[in-house]
């Protein structure tokens, strides 16, 4: 343990508090003798057998089936990923992802709107699916989404907000 954690005072009062008196506690020595106990004990051993014990399924015809399927969805799976990765990189998408680490606050926030647009979407898609909709969430994400966007076109409009002035002389 670091030297500093050891010197800590936090570290010293719950060793003086809780570590040393456990060490020396009659508790800690007739807990270890139960555990000992219960390790010599049959039903510990058999157990141990049972956990060691080579799996039986490994030679079954049906996870030899679901291994072939799996196999087969797996390669399906890679050849579609190459096939998708070839056809994106050469996208304008994937050129603007690629450039938000070179771009302005404003790309950043019409990305954040973006991103946000999207999962508003998805909550209200699955919400209307499974019968749990909320439109007063939905309706302050959309409200959200629609001022961010407002901002990401107008930066001047942002910094002269009341919002922002106030977020600043924080």
């Amino acid at each position: 343990m670091p030297l500093f954690i050891k010197n800590s005072i936090i570290y010293r009062l719950i060793d003086k508090i809780f570590i040393k008196p456990y060490n020396n506690s009659l508790l800690k020595k007739n807990l270890g003798k139960i555990s000992k106990c219960f390790k010599e004990s049959f039903l510990y051993k058999k157990f141990q057998d049972y956990l060691d014990k080579k799996p039986y399924f490994l030679n079954s015809i049906t996870y030899k089936i679901i291994r072939k399927i799996v196999k087969k969805v797996d390669k399906l799976m890679d050849f579609l990923h190459i096939k998708i990765k070839k056809w994106l990189l050469g996208s304008n998408t994937f050129f603007e992802l690629r450039s938000v680490k070179y771009s302005t606050k404003e790309k950043n926030l019409l990305l954040i709107v973006v991103l946000l647009a999207a999962f508003n979407l998805a909550y209200t898609i699955s919400a209307i699916i499974f019968d749990t909709l909320n439109i007063y969430v939905s309706y302050g994400l959309l409200a959200i989404t629609i001022i961010l966007f407002l901002f990401s076109k107008s930066t001047n409009c942002f910094k002269q907000s009341f919002i922002y002035k106030i977020f600043k002389s924080w």
